[in-house]
């Protein structure tokens, strides 16, 4: 009894196409698209069938077609059916079709069996043309053809068995010398193809079918989808179907004109729109058509044209300002490109061969990013690591520890354990600008090293560690006669317990003598007193000897305050030990042999050095010098400086100095100086005009706004665009990835979309608005950029000042709605900066309703250099050829500068 063969189900269709040049092909596989297929189509030689079979899926039905040319050869068809047949059992598709136009098959046709080795589960077929009086085929339709008419004229669902016989006639009809042969294998004949298409009752584009008849083409479809489909495959240029697509985002009532089409296709809209134009594609299309397009777009051209569209949307109106205000605070947010330096300093700090002690000098004019940089780098070599030492106990320091440590015991480790990574190293941040005097320099750097390094080691580690450094600077006998006092005070209990237990014992021995029956009471008050007195001051003792000794020995396991009195309740701090530098050099010593090593140096980081006065820098020089000398060798110090600040001030500090001669500036003796103690002095790369200082001003104006905090931001939960808004803020979207933002913010919210993929009216809404920030943030660089040459900004922070007065004066005209321009804005706002001691003077008038900045702009505008000459005469200014070169730019501020300053 036969087995009864069942078709696989299908539920995903997929090919791949070879091209060869001709039109057929490419009908071909537009034809499948529109029968439901997933098509790739390829130019390049053939790759080898496992290539495209290896990543079937199950219940796919894959189809290939095979380019057969001219130099087509029979072995060829012979090995191409017999690899087909051999991959079949190692696919997990359902069913596959290989089409092949012509096979080297003579007298051949009809149906035959395809060897599968192994016999699996899998329906497969060969289709092709054989022929059949040994002749080359002449000009008979090739197999792909007449495959493509089949698909595009069918109605009605047509299976592979449907295609070979539709083949067969044909060929039949026609008389020519090819036949068409089935090569199959298993219950192929009935597996679906095309699942069909409902013919419409008439064309819904008949502009674009009647282009299609006078093409000569076949079987004209009559629904707008399958007319645009056709179109598009195969008659579009690339830059028609381009903007076929991109127009599919454009608002219903909006139509596709030149200029729209100039913003949506930079280059060739003019041939393009020409294109949509001839096949009635353009204007306002069909919502079939405008679907198809939709289906085109990836994301990322969807978000370009997003913008592209916003972007129009809000040109040519006010845009409303940003208004937050740039600090200057540093940062280890890199955008000066200063990145690849700290890289390099932190490398070369880690180095084998480079062994402490070492000066690094990191020079730049202030607001260069010294402190940003020196943060950089302190963030490569130290990056969280901590510092332990080997733990006798993770228990804190009790009384008892201390009363054992004043009796000699519990010696402290003074070695580290290893660091886990070889690269780290430990640093410490020292201001020198906190600390004034002589005596505080020394003392808040000993206290920054001390504090700063300490800080890493557990708790109770740290305070052994206190407890050794007070226990070295204090008088021990002091502290033990402390304790034992306290010890004492709290045996006061017990004293007046065994008091207590006294009198009641003598009382009882009264009365017995009165009252025999009271005989032996008072032995047993006697012995029951005693006996819980001295227990409970047991108890006592021992509780206080458990007791943490941060409660009444805290100043002993905390760090010494090194400008206050409080090292002991008797002692002094640093501050009253000026002129007794060894006990700031002991304390020191004790740290840095806690944690520095030749190989893994502590890295000190002093900044601000050039704002302190000249005795602050002269200490902190003879501090740094110290170290140098050998007294604390494994360090490494990176100062950050102006030198010529710095220079000045050591040479005002040593200027009494023996064997200065008053022929040598102050300066000089400053450099001698810091040449003797910077081993290694780098400079902070300054912004360059046409580099470096426009892409700094797009960071800083491009900066995403960070999301809002619920608590600013409560919306009610109807509000759902307000909602939206918040989470599209979170994902720091750009003008090309809001859209996509705005997608991820529906599926975190759970916001229904209009339809899978695209965003529903409350996302739109919110993707507009945070577009506005974005667009305005576009504007302003556009404005800024517009007065670069006629400003100089040497500096981060000079650029940071001068777009925070930017971004004020931008607020002042949005809100007064003075309608001025943007470029009006960064101009005035470049004076502002570029010129402060002339306001006063730019903004006085000449003559009544005209001020001085008034004629030097008109005369700077005009070129004329005998105006400009008068009105700086008139102005009783200098010579001021910046200025003039700022005033020359457009537009005119002088009526804004009237207004505003």
């Amino acid at each position: 009894m036969t087995a009864v063969q069942l078709a696989p189900v299908i539920r995903a269709r997929r090919a791949l196409v070879f091209l060869d040049g001709t039109p057929a092909p490419r009908r071909f596989a537009h034809a499948l698209r529109v029968s439901g297929f997933e098509v790739r189509t390829e130019e390049a030689d053939p790759p080898l069938l496992p290539d495209f079979l290896a990543g079937a899926e199950p219940g796919e039905l894959l189809v290939i077609r095979w380019p057969s040319g001219p130099a087509w050869a029979p072995s060829e068809f012979a090995e191409l059916i017999v690899e087909f047949g051999r991959v079949l059992g190692e696919s997990s598709a359902a069913a596959l079709l290989l089409v092949v136009d012509f096979g080297w098959v003579v007298d051949g046709g009809g149906q035959a069996r395809l060897n599968v080795p192994g016999d699996p589960p899998v329906a497969a077929a060969a289709l092709t043309a054989s022929m059949s009086r040994g002749l080359r085929p002449g000009v008979a339709p090739s197999l792909t053809e007449v495959l493509a008419d089949g698909l595009l004229a069918g109605e009605d669902a047509l299976t592979v068995g449907d295609l070979y016989g539709m083949a067969a006639r044909r060929y039949e009809d026609l008389g020519c010398d090819l036949r068409a042969m089935l090569f199959s294998h298993g219950d192929i004949a009935d597996v679906p193809v095309s699942t069909g298409r409902k013919a419409a009752q008439e064309c819904e584009l008949p502009h674009t079918a009647r282009r299609l008849a006078e093409r000569g083409e076949r079987d004209v479809p009559v629904s707008a989808a399958e007319l645009v489909a056709r179109v598009h495959d195969l008659y579009l240029s690339e830059p028609a179907r381009t903007l076929l697509r991109r127009a599919a985002l454009l608002p219903d009532k909006e139509t596709l004109g030149a200029d729209l089409a100039a913003a949506l296709l930079p280059r060739e809209a003019g041939t393009a729109l020409g294109e949509l134009e001839y096949w009635g594609l353009a204007g306002s299309p069909h919502p079939d058509v405008r679907e198809y397009g939709l289906r085109q777009l990836d994301p990322a051209e969807a978000g370009t044209v997003s913008a592209i569209l916003r972007r129009r949307g809000v040109e040519g109106r006010p845009v409303p300002p940003r208004t937050r205000l740039s600090s200057d605070r540093w940062t280890v947010d890199d955008r000066l490109g200063h990145r690849v330096y700290a890289e390099a300093i932190a490398a070369f700090i880690r180095h084998p061969d480079t062994l402490p002690p070492l000066t690094i000098g990191i020079k730049g004019p202030w607001g260069a990013g010294k402190t940003s940089l020196m943060r950089m780098v302190q963030a490569l070599l130290d990056p969280g690591g901590g510092l332990r030492l080997p733990r006798r106990t993770g228990s804190l320091v009790t009384n008892a520890d201390l009363l054992g440590r004043l009796r000699g015991r519990l010696a402290p480790h003074d070695s580290p354990e290893p660091a886990a990574d070889p690269s780290w190293r430990p640093t410490v941040w020292f201001n020198p600008w906190m600390y004034q005097s002589g005596e505080q320099v020394w003392a808040g750097l000993a206290h920054e090293i001390i504090s700063q390094v300490t800080g890493r080691l557990p708790r109770a580690e740290r305070e052994r560690f206190w407890l050794e450094l007070n226990l070295a600077r204090i008088d021990r006998e002091e502290v033990r006669r402390r304790l034992y006092w306290l010890a004492l005070t709290r045996l006061a209990p017990v004293a007046l317990g065994l008091l207590v237990t006294g009198l009641l014992t003598g009382a009882c021995a009264a009365a017995s003598a009165l009252i025999p029956a009271l005989s032996g009471t008072a032995d047993a008050v006697l012995a029951t007193g005693a006996v819980a007195s001295v227990g409970a001051g047991v108890v006592r003792v021992t509780r206080f000897l458990s007791e943490s000794a941060d409660g009444a020995f805290g100043w002993l396991v905390r760090q010494p305050d090194p400008l206050g009195r409080i090292s002991t309740p008797h002692g002094d701090g640093y501050q009253d030990q000026a002129g007794f530098l060894h006990l700031v050099l002991r304390d020191m010593r004790r740290v840095l042999d806690l944690v520095a090593r030749e190989q893994q140096p502590l890295v000190v980081f002093v900044d601000d050095l050039d704002r302190c006065s000249p005795g602050t820098v002269a200490r902190v020089i003879e501090a740094i010098n110290l170290f140098l000398a050998g007294e604390f060798p494994n360090c490494v110090f990176v100062l950050a400086m102006e030198p010529e600040a710095v220079a000045a001030h050591v040479g005002m500090a040593y200027r009494d100095l023996t064997g200065w001669r008053p022929d040598d500036s102050a300066e000089r003796l400053g450099w001698r100086f810091l040449e003797k103690i910077v081993q290694l002095p780098l400079s902070v790369p300054l912004l360059d005009e046409r580099d470096r200082l426009p892409g700094y001003i797009q960071t800083l104006l491009s900066t995403p706004p960070p999301p809002r905090r619920p608590a600013e931001t409560a919306v009610p939960p109807e509000d759902l665009a307000a909602r939206l808004e918040n989470v599209i803020r979170g994902f720091h979207p750009t003008m090309e990835t809001l859209d996509e933002a705005a997608r991820r913010a529906q599926v975190a919210v759970g916001a229904p979309a209009a339809q899978p993929g695209r965003l529903s009216e409350a996302a739109k809404r919110a993707a507009d608005r945070v577009f506005t920030e974005l667009y305005s943030d576009e504007h302003a660089r556009r404005a800024v950029e517009s007065v670069l040459t006629g400003i100089t900004l040497t500096n981060p922070r000079e650029v940071k000042r001068y777009l925070n007065v930017f971004r004020f004066y931008s607020f002042i005209t949005y809100r007064t709605r003075q309608g001025t321009s943007g470029e009006a804005v960064a101009k005035l706002a470049a004076l502002t900066i570029g010129w402060p001691h002339l306001l006063s003077t730019l903004t006085r008038e000449a003559h009544p309703g005209v001020t001085f900045l008034d004629r030097l702009e008109q005369a700077a505008l005009d070129s004329d250099g005998d105006a400009w000459a008068r009105a700086l005469a008139d102005a009783s200014l200098a010579d001021e050829d910046s200025l003039r070169q700022l005033l020359a730019i457009r537009p005119p501020v002088a009526a804004l500068a009237r207004a505003l300053l």
